[in-house]
C-alpha cells in the first residue's frame, strides 16, 4: 500500500505561513481527499457527530499521524488525526497529549505568541488555546462556515442586482449580467454545501496578533477575524481565485503575503491584505508551501519541484533539488538554511554561503520512508512529523544520513 502522503499528493496538507518574527514556523503540507473523504457525512448506527467528540487521551498520540508543528514560545505543538494536539518542553524528546473537544483531524496550527493560538481542521473546525495548547475550545466550525457563505453569496447577488438596474452603459450592463450569473451559481453551490453538512477542511491557519488571523483551505476558503477568533468573516471574493482553487498557504515574507494552491496558484499581497494580484510562475502544479530564505522566496509542490524568486515574486526560475518526490512543507533555522520535507520520508535542505548564488542542497530519506508533513528547527536539527509521528534529527544524524 503507498503511503498516505503520496496517495494524497495531488492535494497535500494544509497552509501555513513563515513569519520572520517566527524562524522556525511550521508549513505545513496540505490534504484535501482525505479531507475530503474523512469530512464526509456518514450515518450509521451509533454515529457521533466528531465535531461534538473529545478526543481520546492515548500515549501514543505522538506516534500517530501528525500534520503540522509550530512554536508556542519555547514549546513545539503538533497538531494531527483523531483531534490529537500535543506538545513538547524539550524540543520533542517526550511530549504530553492537550486536551481537545473534537475528533476530527486537524491539519495546521499557528501561535501569536507563547499562550495563544489557534489550530484548523477537516468539518471547517477551528480551535483556540489561551494556556499554550494544554486545552482547546471550539471557535468555529464548517456548519457556520457555510451560514457565512451562504450570507456572503446573498449579499453579493443583491449588490449586483443593485447596480444592474442602475446601470445605463450596454458595455457595463453586459458585464453586471456575466458577474450576476457568476454571482447566482456561487449562491447555488453555497446553498448546496449547507445541504452537505460540515464537509469542506481548513488546510492552514495564521495570527499575525492575537485578534487577527487567517483560516484558509480547499475551495478557495478564506475566513479573517479581528477579534481574536470570537468572529470569522469570508473574505474570499478579495481574492483573483474565481475557480475556487484550493489555498494550500498563507505565507508572511517580509512585508509581503503570498497564498499558494492548486494548479500553480501564486497570490500576492503587498499592502497587507488590501488587495491582491495573481503572479506567474512558470509551473501549472499544485503548491503547498512556501518559505523565505533571506531575500529569497521559495515556492515548493509536486514532484520536488521548488521555484525560487529574489525580486518579490515579479520572476521565477526553478531550483533542480534532484528528488522526484513531493514536497509539503518548510520551515526556516535561524541561520538561513530551509528544510523541505514531504513524501517518502524526503527532507531537502538548502543552504547558502557568502559566494555562491546557489544553494548547497542535501537530501536525506528517512528509515522507513513514511511520509512527513512538516517540521521545524531544533537546535542545529530539525524536528519532523507525519504519518510515523513526530521525530527528531540531529545534525549528526542528518550528515551521516547524506555522506558527510
Amino acid at each position: 500500500m503507498r503511503s498516505v502522503l503520496e496517495c494524497l499528493s495531488r492535494k497535500g496538507s494544509g497552509l501555513s505561513l513563515l513569519s520572520t518574527q517566527n524562524p522556525v514556523r511550521r508549513l505545513s503540507g496540505i490534504f484535501v481527499a482525505l479531507a475530503i473523504s474523512l469530512s464526509s457525512s456518514t450515518v450509521l448506527a451509533g454515529w457521533t457527530d466528531p465535531l461534538d467528540t473529545p478526543a481520546a487521551a492515548t500515549e501514543k498520540a505522538h506516534q500517530t499521524l501528525l500534520l503540522d508543528v509550530t512554536r508556542a514560545g519555547d514549546r513545539l505543538v503538533a497538531v494531527g488525526a483523531y483531534g490529537h494536539v500535543i506538545y513538547s518542553d524539550d524540543n520533542g524528546q517526550s511530549w504530553k497529549q492537550g486536551k481537545v473537544p473534537v475528533t476530527v483531524t486537524l491539519t495546521a496550527v499557528d501561535f501569536a505568541d507563547a499562550q495563544y493560538g489557534w489550530a484548523v481542521g477537516h468539518d471547517g473546525i477551528i480551535l483556540a488555546s489561551q494556556d499554550g495548547g494544554l486545552s482547546w475550545n471550539k471557535q468555529f466550525d464548517g456548519y457556520l462556515a457555510n451560514e457565512a457563505l451562504v450570507a456572503a453569496a446573498e449579499k453579493r447577488t443583491r449588490e449586483l442586482e443593485q447596480q444592474q438596474t442602475e446601470a445605463t452603459d450596454p458595455q457595463l450592463q453586459e458585464d453586471l449580467d456575466y458577474q450576476l450569473e457568476d454571482a447566482l451559481m456561487a449562491l447555488d453551490d453555497a446553498r448546496y454545501d449547507v445541504e452537505q453538512g460540515s464537509t469542506k477542511p481548513f488546510l492552514d491557519v495564521l495570527f499575525l496578533s492575537r485578534n487577527d488571523g487567517f483560516a484558509l483551505g480547499a475551495y478557495g476558503m478564506l475566513f479573517r477575524t479581528r477579534d481574536g477568533g470570537k468572529s470569522w468573516h469570508d473574505i474570499a471574493a478579495d481574492l483573483p481565485n474565481p475557480d475556487k482553487m484550493h489555498l494550500s498557504q498563507l505565507a508572511v515574507l517580509g512585508d509581503d503575503w503570498l497564498i499558494v494552491g492548486e494548479m500553480g496558484l501564486v497570490i500576492r499581497s503587498r499592502d497587507y491584505g488590501q488587495s491582491w494580484e495573481r503572479l506567474e510562475l512558470p509551473y501549472d502544479g499544485s503548491l503547498f508551501g512556501a518559505v523565505q530564505s533571506g531575500q529569497d522566496w521559495l515556492v515548493f509542490g509536486l514532484r520536488g519541484n521548488v521555484f525560487t524568486s529574489s525580486d518579490h515574486g515579479d520572476s521565477w526560475r526553478q531550483l533542480p533539488t534532484g528528488s522526484e518526490q513531493t514536497l509539503l512543507s518548510g520551515s526556516v533555522a535561524r541561520n538561513g538554511a530551509v528544510a523541505l520535507v514531504g513524501n517518502a520520508g524526503t527532507l531537502v535542505t538548502l543552504e547558502r554561503d557568502n559566494v555562491s548564488s546557489t544553494p548547497l542542497i542535501r537530501i536525506m530519506t528517512l528509515e522507513g520512508r513514511s511520509g512527513l508533513a512538516a517540521g521545524a528547527a531544533v537546535g542545529d536539527g530539525w524536528l519532523v512529523v507525519g504519518e510515523a509521528g513526530a521525530r527528531a534529527i540531529s545534525a549528526s544524524e542528518f550528515k551521516q544520513s547524506v555522506g558527510e
